[in-house]
């Protein structure tokens, strides 16, 4: 092999080794589904629901629409759940 192929072929495994090292954190995107109380200006996580004290004004759509009314988290239960996750950096392109 030449020594330019062998230089690039190292960085290229330094950059790929690095990739599954280096950690980030991926929050939840604004197309993540949520249950929105219309009338108590809240939005839930599809998995909180059941313990949710919503009321029967609901509607379901997106988080960024929630958040772009102005509505505010239901509970704990709602901010675990889109909390943001920590997975190596080539993980976190593929969501």
């Amino acid at each position: 092999m030449k020594k330019g192929t062998t230089i690039w072929l190292m960085i290229a495994i330094v950059l790929l080794i690095g990739g599954f090292i280096i950690q980030v954190t991926v929050m939840p995107s604004d197309e993540t589904r949520v249950i929105i109380d219309h009338t108590q200006k809240v939005y839930s996580a599809p998995a909180c629901y059941d313990q949710a004290g919503l009321t029967n004004n609901l509607e379901e759509t997106t988080l960024g629409y929630a958040k772009k009314l102005d509505y505010m988290s239901e509970s704990n239960c709602t901010d675990q759940e889109f909390s943001g996750e920590q997975m190596p950096f080539l993980l976190s392109l593929f969501r």
